[in-house]
């Protein structure tokens, strides 16, 4: 099977999979939502990426309809009737279906919820070890001040159209910049650089970035052997780089063989070495919770 579909506890295939044209998710992207994978039957850091769907859906007063151990139990139902041992998931929350058409309806709604289970791409292990082609987009990454990057909304306007900008450039994804020139974050990925003094810089989460799970892992497995910097950085700091790196939850550590042209040498030692020490996180996560 392609994928299993949980629609507000009924499991079904996504052709069956029906939501209302008016759900304010639908009209509106009035929804969170989450991304993750599971690895050996085990939905990984499913604690934080539950927190952070909590936290979105508080910042959108929309109310989670649902305990933790009610989310678990129907996302690992999801996952045992699509039977695979390793799959992509997603989470969605919509604020649910209005009487009309308007924005002012939002009171009082049930909320949407969906559980998608996907199986990986069989892609993402060259992608791993062959890099991947980004360039610079003349889309600009959202201000922090008009729209909290915190909040895992179901809108993704401002990613799709830096994609689509570079897609018919050449690349493979995009980065965004803020509209100061600085550095901010890939489409649906964290960007990392490895200068020549050996350190690790990263945007930080000021610029306006989302507080990305698999960032944060990243910088503890960082901290343990290099010096790490997060700031404001402008784009010709990356450049100047030996080794870049994306990541992000399906993808996990991901080389950057080029970057608006300039070309790295891969395989990186310090982007080997991370990549290494996140499989070995994600492994000691499997050994140590609940697998569906």
């Amino acid at each position: 099977m392609n994928a299993m579909v949980n629609l507000n506890g009924h499991l079904c295939a996504p052709d069956d999979a029906k939501v209302s044209v008016f759900d304010r998710g639908f009209l509106f992207g009035d929804g969170v939502y989450e991304t993750g994978k599971s690895v050996d039957r085990c939905c990984l850091f499913l604690e934080e990426h539950l927190l952070r769907l909590k936290r979105s859906a508080g910042k959108l007063k929309i109310p989670v309809p649902f305990t933790d151990e009610e989310l678990t139990e129907e996302i690992h139902r999801t996952a045992r009737a699509l039977g695979r041992d390793q799959a992509s998931f997603r989470v969605i929350l919509s604020r649910g279906v209005g009487p009309v058409l308007g924005l002012e309806s939002f009171e009082d709604l049930t909320p949407t919820w969906v559980i998608i289970f996907q199986p990986l791409s069989p892609k993402l292990d060259g992608l791993r070890e062959n890099g991947i082609k980004i360039l610079t987009s003349t889309i600009i990454r959202n201000s922090i001040s008009a729209q909290d990057p915190n909040i895992k909304t179901s809108n993704y306007l401002n990613s799709l159209l830096a994609l689509q900008d570079v897609k018919s450039r050449g690349g493979e994804d995009a980065i965004l910049c803020d509209s100061t020139g600085h550095v901010a974050e890939g489409t649906t990925f964290s960007l990392f650089g490895v200068t020549p003094s050996q350190t690790l810089i990263t945007s930080s989460l000021e610029v306006g970035i989302l507080d990305s799970i698999t960032r944060r892992h990243v910088l503890e497995l960082g901290k343990k052997f290099m010096k790490i910097e997060e700031g404001f950085i402008p784009l010709s700091r990356f450049q100047e780089c030996t080794e870049v790196f994306i990541a992000s939850s399906i993808r996990e550590i991901v080389p950057v063989r080029e970057w608006d042209g300039k070309k790295y040498l891969l395989p990186g030692k310090i982007t080997e070495n991370i990549k290494k020490g996140f499989k070995d996180t994600i492994q000691t996560y499997v050994s140590t919770h609940p697998k569906y």
